[in-house]
Formats: structure tokens, C-alpha cells, sequence
């Protein structure tokens, strides 16, 4: 008796567990059924050519029409979505769910377990791009970023994960100081300004304008200041949808979960009147400062550009691009006009260390045709 009420108790608590992919099935046996049935009834509208089956138009007007008569296919994925997340507090492939409506990059936990145990990749294509560089009198400084994960490691849930971020920013704080390449202590500062306020964003693999300002000041604090004070000044705050929300419920349903945008005031560096500004990058023989790397520089959200301004009391130009980690972009700038015209004195490097564990971030061919 005693074993069959245990594993009466074990079917119950397993039962929601069961019930979702249930209740997708039989949604996904009666929306295909009632595709395959209007397809037949509508067959005289489909294409009759050969040629619109070849060329792809036939596929689109298929795809057209399965929308057309299952308009609620995306609420009822939203809402499978919605429900996944607050009984079980799991998404799809991409992103880990923490405590306290806190997300995570599934890229971020991917790195503690794929890197490279001593980073030596790492540090050899760093080093040949400090090289190049340092051939032409310009120097660089590389920004580790820390993981999300690391900074907020009461929100992640998962300790062994965080100390291994932990870890991998001091490894390869310790690589690039054995190769002899400057840079700059973003982790300290971050956890040292956590009581200020939000430094990443909760839904989103980003960190806000804060966190990013305060990486900026640790940057001109390390490279000094010149002799342009900007100013900076907020701009009209700005609706973010967490890029990481997104692979758990979008739409209207999103705020029901406690997954709404949240809300971003950006930052603009004002040059002072008759100071050198962006506008004039093209005229100057010398740029003082390049900045590349990911989406933490590219996104204007961040303002991380606007606040090294500011902080370096010099021009900027912001050359990081979004969507190609932080290796792409330094390769393209290495093979650009503006290495070749209008070379930088310092080329600034933001790095986040949950890229370390891609295993292909330095496939691609080096980019060195400018530097011939």
C-alpha cells in the first residue's frame, strides 16, 4: 500500500510536467488537420505552374495561407511559453532563468564549460592584432567585460556556473597579462558600484547605461583625461524588450509574466562649443581614440561611446558592431580606411568573456589588407 500511494504521489506531482506537451500535441493534431482540410477545400487557389513550385512562390503562398486560417498560432505558442515559464520557470534553447524574474544567456553558462582551459588561443590572437597595431604606433587596451552571471551571481542560481565565470575573467585577466597586453578591470568596478543601482538589465544580455558608465570611468580613470570637456546629458527614456525574454513569450503577454520592456534613458556626450565633436572625425589627421567590439559599444542604449567621451576628455569613434562578437569587428576595422587615413593614438577593445567559450571566435582569417 505504501508503495503504490508513494507512486500515486509521484504521478500527481508529475502531471503538470506532462500536461503542457499534452495540450501542444493535441493543438498541433487539430491546427494541422484544419490546414491540411482548407488546403484542399482552396487547392484551386494554390499555384498550377511547375515554375512557382521551383522558383519558391508556391512555398510563400502555402506559408501565407497557413497563417491566414490559423491567426491564433502565435498567441497559443506565446501562451505555452507563458505557462512553461511560470509553473516550471524554463524557456527555450538560448536563455537559463533565474530568481526574482532575473534572465540569463544560455552563451554565458556555454562558456564555463567550453572554454579553453588555459585561453592560449585567446592570447595568441590578441597578441598578433596588438602587434599589428603596435607596428603602426598605436596602442591597444582591451576591456574584459564579466558575465552577467558573475555580477549577479544571487540571481543566476547557479553558484558552481558563477564561480566559473569568476574564474574565467581571472584567467584570462592572467593570460593577457603574460602576453604583455594592456587592459583594464571591468569586474572590480562593476561589483563595487552594485549598490547604485541596476548594472545589466533583467530580461536582456545587456547592461544599462549605469553599468556601462561605470566601466567608462574605470577606462579614463586608467588612460587619462584630455582637453575636451564634454558634458552629458540624458535623452527621452526609451522601452527596451529584453533580448533574452524573447525566447520565453513576446507581445502582450509578455508583461502578464512579469517579462515587459524595461525602461532605458540613453546618454549623449555634448562637445563643448567650438570643441573637436564627431562631426569632424573626417577632418583631423589623427583620431585620438577608436572604440570596438559587440552590442555592450554598438547599441546607443548603453551610451558606453557617449560616457568614454566624457571620461577620456576626447573624441570617440565608435566602431563596434552588433550581432558579430567582439573578434569580427576589430578584424574589420583592421582592414579599413580609417586605419590606413586617419590611424587612432588608442584603440580601445570591449571584450565579454562569455565569448571565450566559442569555439569558433577566431576562425575567420585575419583582416590586415589596410595595415600593407
Amino acid at each position: 500500500m505504501q508503495v503504490k500511494a508513494m507512486n500515486t504521489k509521484s504521478f500527481a506531482a508529475a502531471a503538470p510536467a506532462f500536461a503542457l506537451p499534452v495540450l501542444f500535441l493535441g493543438y498541433a493534431v487539430v491546427a494541422n488537420y484544419e490546414f491540411v482540410t482548407g488546403l484542399g477545400r482552396d487547392i484551386a487557389e494554390m499555384p498550377k505552374s511547375a515554375s512557382a513550385y521551383l522558383d519558391g512562390q508556391a512555398a510563400v503562398q502555402i506559408d501565407a495561407y497557413y497563417k491566414k486560417i490559423m491567426p491564433h498560432r502565435l498567441p497559443s505558442i506565446d501562451a505555452m511559453g507563458a505557462a512553461r515559464y511560470l509553473l516550471f520557470r524554463e524557456g527555450r534553447s538560448g536563455v537559463v532563468v533565474g530568481t526574482d524574474g532575473w534572465l540569463f544567456s544560455k552563451e554565458e553558462f556555454d562558456a564555463s564549460l567550453r572554454r579553453s582551459p588555459d585561453l592560449g588561443e585567446a592570447a595568441k590572437g590578441i597578441a598578433a592584432i596588438r602587434d599589428t597595431l603596435k607596428s603602426q604606433g598605436i596602442e591597444l587596451v582591451v576591456v574584459p567585460l564579466p558575465a552577467k552571471a558573475d555580477i549577479y551571481r544571487e540571481h543566476a542560481g547557479a553558484p558552481a556556473i558563477s564561480d566559473d565565470l569568476t574564474k574565467l575573467y581571472a584567467d584570462f585577466d592572467t593570460v593577457l597579462d603574460t602576453a604583455g597586453i594592456r587592459h583594464i578591470d571591468a569586474r572590480g568596478p562593476l561589483l563595487a558600484a552594485k549598490d547604485q543601482g541596476a548594472l545589466f538589465l533583467n530580461t536582456d544580455t545587456h547592461w544599462t547605461p549605469l553599468g556601462a558608465s561605470i566601466v567608462a570611468d574605470a577606462v579614463g580613470r586608467a588612460l587619462g583625461h584630455g582637453d575636451t570637456a564634454y558634458t552629458i546629458k540624458d535623452l527621452a527614456p526609451a522601452p527596451r524588450d529584453g533580448d533574452l525574454s524573447k525566447f520565453i513569450v513576446t507581445g502582450e503577454i509578455a508583461p502578464l509574466v512579469g517579462l515587459g520592456p524595461e525602461t532605458v534613458v540613453a546618454r549623449e556626450a555634448i562637445a563643448p562649443e567650438g570643441g573637436a565633436g564627431t562631426a569632424d572625425i573626417f577632418g583631423p589627421s589623427n583620431i585620438p581614440y577608436v572604440l570596438t567590439g559587440t552590442s555592450y559599444s554598438a547599441n546607443p542604449l548603453w551610451s558606453f561611446g557617449e560616457d568614454l567621451k566624457v571620461q577620456l576628455g576626447a573624441d570617440v569613434l565608435n566602431l563596434a558592431e552588433e550581432g558579430k562578437g567582439p573578434v569580427a569587428p576589430m578584424r574589420a576595422f583592421l582592414a579599413s580606411d580609417t586605419l590606413r587615413d586617419t590611424p587612432p593614438q588608442t584603440v580601445i577593445w570591449e571584450f565579454p568573456v562569455r565569448y571565450l567559450g566559442n569555439q569558433k571566435l577566431w576562425d575567420a582569417p585575419p583582416a590586415t589588407e589596410a595595415a600593407k
